[in-house]
């Protein structure tokens, strides 16, 4: 829709309606940064499968391809391990968790436990512009104005409990093709062409060359022992940055909690529906995981809908995110989720601490997001779950939703739980769709707090978390836990600089842990193309020693052994190894440790019983992993 002096006129006038009604128009204008929400629907009962839009056409897979997509696999042989692994080694592969099936009177799922544990970087999915058709078009989403900047920070510090699979020996597995995978929704597709004309604008290729002028001297600063960044790491700036404002255009989506949809972010480039999706990871992105957020508020009920298809995820969680810092004032884990027998799932969300049904979310009056994280420890057995959300009550949509106010710190919960006052704001309906320009404006000065973001996740590598002193390349010790990531989780993190003929040695014993990945990612802590080279490796993918540690051999050459993550080319670069499933009372932690050695020794430091890879051994790995890659984004085989 053209934007006419009229509707411009019509912006100031809702603007300064609502600072009259609520005396906060300054407040609104003047706010920080705070926690992201999601952009949606504009109805009081609207699904997140039949309102969101596109700002303009977009080509939308079809409802009966999502159903397609619940419904039909398509399994072919594949040489890989069993999923993720614990202590208990002899456990059969045959031997799966248990899955809740809904009976009668089901135990109730019900997640009402408050924590004032900070949540993860919340981080987004985007995609390049492309003139497609769209066999079924929707009206237009409400957009965002400078308000949504407050919700940027949310997904900073998430909290998620964290549950894996029993982990097994390292059998075959089946390579499995899904029909249609439940990520391509019309509203991904439609936030992801969003987010491409909201990164064309000027606003945000100005902010690019601040964020590139700035991470370089953080990373000068940072990575001093080793002389700054090499010619490799310089050469991968743009590629950084490109995807950070793409996040950032993600996160300007993510604000309405009355128009809820479910999108995916943090994602690796891709092509599929006729458009070219560019790379939105950010902060250590996980390749094992993929991420969905929600935007809520305890204004309105909600009803998310799913189904798992095949075998579980290693790990699935649905985390309430509330205020600032996006502190976690509830997780629902999956393993809890009481499930139809095949495997659909409801949870109800609202500020009840009960339900109707057997699964049940409780939100607070500073509730901006639900987080959902589905980590798929074997790409090609475990698929992520259809997931949609459906707002069924609550006030009308309204300008104050629309600009972010439910997620303003003291003005939101204010509102939210004060009857009148929602009333009040709900009289004022949103504008429509804001120009590129505009949403280019707020994603830039989203783009403006990676300034600081970076800076810390840079130190998460380079710093001691114990001395606070600056950390020597090649040094990966016992791991600790870290705000940054998940509370639940533990990280070994540092930096790597290797000749061409060197490789860093990492000896890992899980311990207690369920779940440990071992992610390449560059000086601007990204990984790069992990699904055509083996960059990552998990428990699961990874043979184990005979003493049931793993031994894990990083190096920009094949030193032919399985267990080879490849430095992508680099010599310079960052690690953050994960370990998650470990329970709170947990007394067998894990331990890494690490040595730098040349190829040539490399045999006098492996242990006995190292399991060797040939070329033609190699060739079968990278070629299940890109078929698991291709999953992600079926039907349509990614280049």
């Amino acid at each position: 829709m053209a934007t006419t002096p009229y509707s411009y006129g019509r912006f100031i006038g809702r603007v300064g309606g609502l600072a009259v009604a609520l005396g906060i128009g300054a407040a609104i204008a003047n706010s920080p940064a705070i926690a992201s929400a999601d952009d949606g629907t504009s109805a009081s009962s609207n699904s997140s499968n039949s309102s969101n839009s596109s700002e303009s056409g977009s080509s939308s897979p079809s409802t009966s391809s999502r159903d397609a997509d619940q419904k039909t696999t398509q399994q072919t042989a594949a040489p890989d391990s069993e999923s993720a692994a614990s202590s208990n080694d002899d456990v059969p592969a045959t031997n799966k968790k248990k899955k809740k099936v809904a009976e009668p009177k089901p135990k109730s799922g019900t997640a009402t436990a408050s924590t004032d544990e900070p949540a993860p970087h919340t981080t987004t999915t985007i995609a390049k512009s492309a003139d497609v058709a769209d066999p079924t078009p929707k009206p237009a989403a409400p957009a965002e104005t400078l308000a949504m900047v407050s919700t940027v920070g949310t997904g900073s510090r998430e909290v998620a409990q964290a549950t894996v699979s029993s982990p097994a020996t390292t059998p075959t597995v089946r390579a499995q093709t899904l029909a249609v995978s439940p990520l391509g929704t019309p509203e991904q597709v439609a936030a992801e062409q969003r987010a491409a004309q909201t990164v064309d604008t000027l606003p945000v290729q100005l902010m690019k060359l601040v964020l590139q002028f700035g991470w370089r001297s953080t990373a000068q600063q940072q990575f001093n022992l080793i002389g700054g960044p090499d010619q490799e790491n310089h050469d991968a700036l743009n590629q950084a940055v490109n995807e950070y404002a793409m996040g950032a255009a993600f996160q300007q989506q993510l604000l309405n909690p009355m128009t809820p949809t479910a999108v995916m972010q943090v994602a690796p480039p891709h092509t599929w529906y006729g458009q070219d999706v560019s790379g939105s990871r950010i902060l250590y992105d996980n390749p094992d995981t993929i991420y969905r957020f929600m935007a809520v508020n305890k204004a309105s009920t909600y009803v998310i809908t799913g189904r798992f298809t095949g075998e579980d995820p290693a790990e699935t969680t649905f985390s309430v995110l509330t205020g600032l810092s996006g502190n976690t004032a509830a997780v629902l884990n999956g393993k809890d989720l009481v499930r139809n027998p095949d495997g659909s799932f409801t949870v109800t969300v609202s500020g009840s601490p009960t339900g109707p049904g057997p699964n049940h979310i409780q939100i607070t009056d500073d509730t901006t997001l639900i987080a959902v994280r589905n980590t798929l420890s074997d790409w090609n057995d475990q698929d992520p779950m259809s997931l949609s959300i459906e707002r069924v009550s609550g006030p009308p949509n309204s300008l104050f939703a629309q600009l972010g106010g439910f997620a303003i710190p003291f003005i939101g919960p204010t509102v939210t739980k004060n009857p009148l006052l929602t009333s009040l704001v709900s009289l004022i309906p949103p504008l429509p769709d804001p120009p590129p320009l505009l949403r280019g404006t707020v994603t830039a000065v989203i783009m403006a707090l990676g300034l600081q973001m970076e800076a810390e996740y840079i130190k998460v590598a380079t710093i001691d978390p114990t001395t606070g002193a600056r950390r020597q390349p090649n040094v990966f010790t016992n791991p600790t836990r870290n705000a940054e990531f998940l509370a639940t989780q533990m990280q070994s993190a540092g930096y790597f600089q290797l000749a061409d003929d060197q490789a860093l040695v990492l000896t890992i014993n899980p311990g207690d842990a369920g779940y440990f990945v071992v992610p390449v990612t560059n000086d601007w802590t990204i990984t790069d193309n992990y699904w055509d080279q083996q960059t990552s490796l998990n428990i699961s993918q990874a043979k184990k020693n005979l003493d049931g540690t793993y031994t894990i051999v990083v190096s920009p050459q094949d030193p032919e052994i399985w267990n080879w993550v490849s430095t992508g080319g680099l010599n310079q670069g960052t690690i953050s190894i994960r370990f998650q499933d470990i329970d709170s009372d947990a007394t067998n932690l894990p331990t890494v440790s690490s040595q730098v050695v040349s190829l040539d020794q490399l045999a006098s430091v492996v242990p006995a019983g190292t399991v060797p890879a040939t070329a033609l051994d190699r060739v079968d790995q990278i070629a299940l992993r890109k078929s698991g890659f291709n999953n992600r984004f079926a039907p349509y085989p990614q280049p």
